[in-house]
């Protein structure tokens, strides 16, 4: 299978070497698969013929969706949730939508740059997982950099504690995840371990603790005010999870979510 990369930035150069071919701006004759990774949906060249195209550029599910109907029947959009450096692991979490056929005919190929996992035939449901994904990351790092001004605040070096926090997340955090999806897939959200009206106060002495400090408090202020509005809308005696009702319902101007 011939296969060419279309681009020019690090995370194009990562899946070039992963799939042992040269990264480039062009197709230069006849191809089997085209890999494209360039900055912009728009940037996606107009590839005539009838290679198969996986893109892996970032965007939005609409993007991918306008893009695939540029290559109907021969395009599969992906979404790498990881930097370049990591590209080639088979541990690099990699999804991919768009057609079936492409993925079954490149599954091999693209094994190649990280595990692959087909989400089905909307073109637009990886970038969709991508944009989740990247929002729980960015919110569990800048969870982590606050912490890290409080502790070091202290004298506390960061490397000390970094360890306590990765087990605690593998352990506990993950634990609590994975119950939280279940209360999530039920809508039912058992307060019977911890609640709203008993969360609330303890995300206040947060706030107060980070301000005393000069520090910014941005990100507990939001978590408290996303609190307080869910206790307002009826969920004070339910789980955490029950903030995903608040989230579903827009910003502080929309209506409250129902009980």
């Amino acid at each position: 299978m011939r296969t060419v990369v279309i681009g020019t930035n690090p995370r194009a150069a990562a899946i070039a070497a992963a799939l042992a071919v040269p990264a480039t701006d062009t197709v230069a004759g006849h191809a089997d698969l085209v890999v494209v990774c360039v900055e912009d949906y728009s940037l996606v060249p107009r590839l005539p013929g009838d290679a198969d195209i996986v893109n892996l550029t970032s965007g939005t599910s609409e993007d991918a969706a306008r893009t695939a109907d540029l290559f109907p029947g021969r395009y599969l959009d992906g979404a790498l949730m990881a930097h370049p450096e990591h590209v080639g692991r088979p541990e690099t979490v990699i999804v991919y939508s768009g057609s079936p056929d492409v993925f079954a005919r490149t599954e091999k190929q693209l094994a190649r740059l990280g595990s692959a996992t087909y989400l089905g035939p909307a073109a637009g449901t990886a970038s969709l997982y991508d944009a989740a994904m990247l929002n729980f990351a960015w919110a569990t790092l800048t969870g982590y950099l606050q912490t890290a001004a409080l502790l070091t605040s202290e004298g506390v070096a960061a490397r000390a504690f970094t360890p306590m926090l990765n087990e605690w997340m593998r352990t506990t955090v993950a634990a609590v995840i994975d119950d939280y999806a279940d209360q999530i897939d039920t809508g039912q959200y058992p307060g019977d371990e911890e609640w709203l009206e008993l969360d609330e106060p303890l995300m206040r002495d947060l706030i107060t603790v980070t301000e005393q400090r000069g520090m910014d408090a941005a990100l507990p202020k939001v978590v408290q005010d996303l609190t307080a509005r869910g206790i307002a809308a009826g969920h004070g005696a339910e789980s955490f999870a029950s903030l995903v009702e608040v989230i579903r319902g827009g910003g502080p101007g929309a209506e409250p979510a129902t009980a």
